[in-house]
């Protein structure tokens, strides 16, 4: 009986030498992460107004752009009613176009075009 005493007393022991390996190689690496997060947050913190200032540049240029929009939208609406009354008109002018000389001009060729059909067998019966 003694013997197993021993030998669990001799297990427990290894068993807690196990487990405080693992607790100091677990301290260990969250010591080294520690660090790493130290170093981080002093990066962070040296680059963190240079960063803000870009950010409350940006963001006030962005703020100086929208109201330039804001202002230039009535005139953009204005030039946008023009073009489309401009695009209009050139649609109606070509439709005048079309109306006033595309008719006459393929009524002129059908003409022609049977004028020529008409010699062609004119002169073919003449020549036969």
């Amino acid at each position: 009986m003694e013997m197993m005493a021993a030998v669990s007393l001799a297990f427990i022991a290894f068993c807690m030498l196990l487990i405080m390996l693992a607790i100091v190689i677990t301290l260990a690496r969250a010591r080294r992460l520690l660090r790493e997060a130290e170093k981080f947050v002093e990066t962070a913190r040296l680059h963190l107004p240079a960063l803000m200032h870009d950010v409350t540049q940006i963001s006030s240029d962005v703020r100086s752009i929208v109201r330039s929009v804001e202002r230039d939208m009535p005139k953009l609406g204005h030039a946008l009613d023009s073009l489309r009354a401009t695009a209009r008109d050139i649609h109606d002018f070509e439709r005048a176009l079309r109306e006033r000389f595309e008719r006459p001009l393929v009524s002129l060729t059908a003409v022609i075009g049977g004028l020529v059909r008409g010699f062609n067998v004119f002169w073919r019966r003449l020549l036969d």
